[in-house]
């Protein structure tokens, strides 16, 4: 879905320059799966090892030679340029990539697993920004040998991706393992596009689909007001834009904020929820907490709107890369995913 010619929002180069691609990929178990109910962090530590191996010349402990050149430094452990002045104390910056699967809150508690028998389909959605879209075939590549998972490192086969479009009405196979052939790329999303979405007259609802971490003043924040919840998606889609996409998003930033303060959270029903995932990285466990449920807004949101729709797909907040902070906005957001991606 490109941008029509001639067509651009206030918000100047951006409306070209800051972009994703959203894809499904799903694997076949080829032995029992036992694996946690939410897969984000597993997947995420699957596909960083397969793809660290595969692009990066550098062995395990080891820093990288070229890592201004290395497609695993550029895409899975982002800096900022030494001479960067955006962030410049920031020892690493947001990912241009999001796993996102499908996550619902067991009964039986944090704990729960999920089991996948041989033959069973597991599916995930992938989401691309920026420079990363150029990486897709390293994906594919990375997906492809990312053969073991979760307790026992049990075995599993990519079967297909798929590119998703924005309304996830339709989809395409753009990789197939049985003739291992990559059929082109998705069609990127733009914020042009997304500006294009009716804003819901009246109140208008965000759902937090996965656990949301907002911090705000060094604490996280356990109500969603607006202003907190815009300036975390504005500086997400800042630092994106800014190291890869290629063009700063340029846009009155303090003016926004002071805007965002005049929408008011006038029901709040979301709920502090803990969920626990193993860092491989760290080699410990971590528990994870963050906001689940809905928020009801009213205010003009005319000027956020685009912005809220982008935030669908790239997702707010920490843990962003591994599918937290997952967003729906809309009268009816609990109705309508960005994409679907199916459960076993």
């Amino acid at each position: 879905m490109h941008a029509e010619d001639g067509k651009s929002l206030e918000t100047g180069k951006v409306a070209q320059a800051l972009s994703a691609t959203c894809y499904r990929v799903t694997f076949t178990a080829t032995q029992r799966l036992d694996l946690p109910a939410y897969l984000g962090s597993t997947l995420r530590g699957a596909f960083g090892r397969a793809f660290r191996a595969l692009a990066c010349p550098s062995r395990i402990g080891e820093p990288c030679p070229i890592p201004s050149q290395c497609p695993y430094h550029l895409i899975f452990e982002s800096s900022p340029p030494p001479d960067s002045e955006a962030l410049r104390t920031h020892e690493e910056i947001p990912r241009p990539f999001v796993i996102a699967p499908e996550w619902r809150l067991a009964p039986q508690g944090r704990d729960a697993r999920l089991v996948y028998e041989p033959g069973q389909e597991l599916s995930f959605g992938l989401v691309l920004m920026g420079r990363a879209q150029e990486f897709f075939p390293h994906f594919v590549v990375a997906l492809r040998e990312m053969d073991r998972i979760g307790r026992g490192r049990r075995a599993i086969e990519l079967a297909r991706i798929e590119a998703v479009d924005a309304s996830g009405a339709s989809s395409r196979v753009v990789y197939d393992a049985g003739d291992n052939v990559v059929r082109g790329i998705g069609s990127p999303l733009t914020l042009e596009d997304c500006a294009r979405e009716p804003i819901p007259r009246g109140p208008a609802t965000i759902e937090f689909i996965t656990q949301t971490r907002l911090k705000h003043e060094g604490s996280w924040a356990r109500a969603p007001e607006f202003h907190i919840l815009f300036r975390r998606l504005l500086g997400r889609l800042s630092s994106m834009a800014r190291f890869h996409c290629g063009s700063p998003l340029e846009i009155d930033f303090k003016g926004m904020i002071e805007l965002a303060r005049e929408v008011r959270l006038v029901r709040n029903d979301t709920r502090w929820v803990s969920w626990s995932r193993y860092s491989s990285r760290q080699d410990k466990k971590m528990s994870w907490d963050g906001l689940v449920g809905t928020a009801t807004y009213e205010g003009d949101l005319a000027p956020f709107w685009p912005y809220l729709k982008f935030g669908e797909y790239i997702h707010i907040g920490h843990g962003a890369t591994f599918g937290l902070g997952k967003i729906r906005a809309g009268a009816d957001a609990a109705r309508r995913p960005p994409f679907r991606v199916d459960s076993p």
